[in-house]
Formats: C-alpha cells, sequence, structure tokens
C-alpha cells in the first residue's frame, strides 16, 4: 500500500511541476447554474410546501494553448423547509468531473488526449459535439436539468480512466476511444472499453458509443484467483438529429446498459431500467416550435429532469424563442404532457393496463430570458388530475438560473 501511495504522489507532484513550468498566460471561464423549485407533498394528507435547490458548477482552467482542465460539480438537495433554511439540510453532492486534456496538433487530425475521473463525455447528451465541433445545443428540451452532467445520460460512462479523440481535418468527423474502471456492478471493479464516432453535417448529426464492461472477480469456485471472468456486460448509446435546429428535423437518442452475458445462460440479461428512448419529431412554422415526444426513461434519470417526472409518457412543446416584449427578446411556450407511473417501454405491450400504478396529465408553461449577464428560466406545472381533491398540491413553481463567466 505505502508503494502505491508513493507512486500516486510521485505522479501527481510530476503533474504539476509540468503545468507550473508552461511558459504561456493561463485563462480560466466558467458556467453555473442553479434552480429552485417550490411543490407540495403529493402522499401528505396535510398541506406540506417542499423548497428545494438543485446547482451545478462547471469550470475550464487552460494552462496553455493545449492543455487545459476541466472540473464540474453538482448539488441536489433535500427539503428546505422541513425546519429552516438556516439549519442543516440533506443534500447529494457530486463531483461530476475532474479531466486533464493534452492537445495535438497535426497535418490532417488533431488528438486529444485526456485523463479523467467522473463522467467524461457522458453519452447522453451533446457535450462531446459541443466541445469537439462547437456546434449549439441539439438536446430535447425534456431533458433540461440544473445538475450539469448530472442530468440525462443513456448509460454512466462513469469511472476513472483515459481517451484518446481525433478530429478530422478534412471532414467534421471524430472518432474515439475510452478505457475506465468503475465499481457498476454490485461486487467488482468493472473495467470498461468503449469506442466512439460523431460528425456534424447540415443534413444531419450524430454520436454514437458502444463498448464493454468486464466485472473483475477475484473468486472462481470459492478459490482466491488473480482475475475471474463470469460475465460481460455490453453497453451503447446514441444521439441523432435529421437536419438542424433551423428546419423540421428528427431527434432520437436510445441507450442500452449493462445487458449482461454469462457463460451458463444464452440469453442476454436485460433490466427494462437500462433502457432509454427519445423519439422527437420536430416542427417549424416561421418562428414558431412544435417538438412531440415519446419516451421512455430510467427512474433515475427522470428525478434529476426539470420537465419530466414518470419514466414512460409523452410530451408536446410548443414554444416560440423570439418574442419581443419592450427591449427583452423571450422564449415563451408551454409542456403538455400525458405519463405513466412505473411504466417503461416493455410495459406497452399491454397497453389496457398502463395506468394501473396511476397516470399524469400536466400542463407546464414557462419564459427564459436573458437577465444581467445569465438566463433566467421561470416555470410553474398545473397536474390536471389532482385539482379537484388537492388543489393545493396541484401546482408547483421553479425559478433558475445560467450564467456564463
Amino acid at each position: 500500500m505505502n508503494g502505491k501511495r508513493k507512486i500516486i504522489s510521485s505522479l501527481l507532484i510530476t503533474s504539476f511541476l509540468f503545468i507550473s513550468n508552461i511558459n504561456a498566460a493561463s485563462f480560466f471561464s466558467g458556467y453555473a447554474g442553479g434552480k429552485i423549485d417550490y411543490s407540495v407533498a403529493p402522499d401528505v394528507e396535510e398541506y406540506n410546501p417542499n423548497l428545494k435547490l438543485q446547482a451545478f458548477f462547471a469550470s475550464q482552467f487552460n494552462f496553455s494553448q493545449n492543455v487545459w482542465s476541466h472540473l464540474e460539480f453538482s448539488i441536489d438537495t433535500a427539503d428546505f423547509l422541513n425546519e429552516s433554511i438556516f439549519q442543516e439540510t440533506d443534500a447529494a453532492f457530486q463531483i461530476d468531473e475532474a479531466s486533464l486534456i493534452f492537445r495535438g496538433n497535426m497535418e490532417h487530425s488533431t488528438n486529444y488526449f485526456s485523463t479523467f475521473m467522473g463522467t467524461y463525455d457522458p453519452i447522453g447528451s451533446d457535450v462531446f459535439l459541443k466541445r469537439y465541433f462547437g456546434i449549439k445545443s441539439i438536446t430535447s428540451k425534456i431533458t433540461d436539468s440544473y445538475l450539469g452532467l448530472a442530468g440525462s445520460i443513456l448509460y454512466p460512462q462513469f469511472g476513472v480512466g483515459i481517451s484518446d479523440v481525433v478530429k478530422i481535418h478534412s471532414a467534421p468527423l471524430a472518432f474515439g476511444g475510452y478505457i475506465y474502471l468503475n465499481h457498476e456492478d454490485s461486487k467488482y471493479y468493472v473495467f470498461n472499453a468503449d469506442l466512439r464516432s460523431a460528425g456534424t453535417f447540415r443534413q444531419g448529426i450524430w454520436d454514437f458509443a458502444f463498448g464493454i464492461g468486464v466485472p473483475l472477480a477475484d473468486k472462481y469456485k470459492g478459490d482466491d484467483v488473480i482475475i475471474a471472468i463470469d460475465k460481460i456486460y455490453w453497453h451503447a448509446g446514441t444521439t441523432l438529429l435529421l437536419g438542424n435546429n433551423y428546419t423540421n428535423s428528427f431527434f432520437l437518442q436510445a441507450g442500452l446498459y449493462n445487458a449482461a452475458f454469462t457463460a451458463k445462460d444464452e440469453n442476454i440479461i436485460v433490466s427494462p431500467e437500462d433502457i432509454y428512448l427519445l423519439v422527437e419529431p420536430r416542427f417549424l412554422v416561421q418562428n414558431f416550435h412544435i417538438n412531440l415526444s415519446f419516451y421512455s426513461l430510467p427512474q433515475a434519470t427522470i428525478k434529476k429532469l426539470l420537465f419530466v417526472e414518470d419514466s414512460l409518457g409523452i410530451d408536446m412543446n410548443l414554444y416560440s424563442d423570439s418574442v419581443m416584449i419592450g427591449s427583452k427578446i423571450m422564449n415563451i411556450g408551454s409542456h403538455i404532457s400525458a405519463s405513466f407511473s412505473k411504466k417503461n417501454l416493455l410495459d406497452l405491450k399491454d397497453i389496457s393496463n398502463l395506468s394501473s400504478d396511476g397516470y399524469n396529465i400536466n400542463i407546464t408553461p414557462y419564459v427564459t430570458t436573458d437577465f444581467l449577464s445569465g438566463e433566467l428560466h421561470v416555470q410553474s406545472k398545473l397536474r390536471l388530475l389532482e385539482i379537484s381533491d388537492t388543489p393545493a398540491k396541484c401546482f408547483s413553481l421553479d425559478v433558475g438560473y445560467r450564467t456564463t463567466f
């Protein structure tokens, strides 16, 4: 153990000395946001309001033109109003990403080598596309979150590892490979290897990744061994946009995580909780947008999202992002959604039983506009099915703010 600590200490000292001796002006930039949610607990008979906070902070520190780092963390709190906002409140704190990137410029391509901890270039967001191609966001608005990288993720490409991405100069294409270690298996550490490709063209944009995970067991039939492999996990995910943000288009996100192969079973073992699907045709009529979404999302994902509260549902987002009120340009719209509790894509084979665990019909009007040096977002949610029984519980309010610096 002492030997390992000495090796790690030596690597940290070497990295620090290397970075400290870079003869170039450093540069820092960041992106941060937070959201306050006011709602009433639906499972309590008396009036019991909740006030919760979600927030994130992301930064990039450029040590030189070709060396920089990323750091992002997020926080998700429990109810402030249980006791007092001036007393301790339970909160989930997570370091989403800590990475160091080295860029190498070659004749026909640019190479990006990275070491990382946490979630790096996550599948299920457009982070990879924005970082390497500089495009505007293409993700669905129903996956909006104030938890940064901890929001909508197709599968948790999470752990400690390295990556290497090559971006081609002659075409808007990039290819990458990732090797990382995590503990997604309940018993053992898992060694993961992923491949990735992405492209941004006028007619379409894609980001696709797939890989395997190998649990590193240390016992075989009760005996200690160096490594024993009794199953292999398979995972894949894609983000696809046919068209672009300025035309009618079709958006798709799909993912599968931890489909298990075992030596004893020829079948692929897939849990419904590990299936992610979002299908969204988008229509544009002058400056008016209509996005129709069908989704089946893991429960762990929907807990972090702004507009989604059940795992299976449909949503219609009607909005205009160029409404002038005085000198302000505003994005004004509304989500109209119907969703089913504790259901997923596989439950569609028995449509008559979809509402057995309850369902919701919600209307969520919202306004987004520039405020100070950032973006202010205000929305209210109206739960139509709860108006007659518990009027106080049918309403919630969210106020969020994001800014760059």
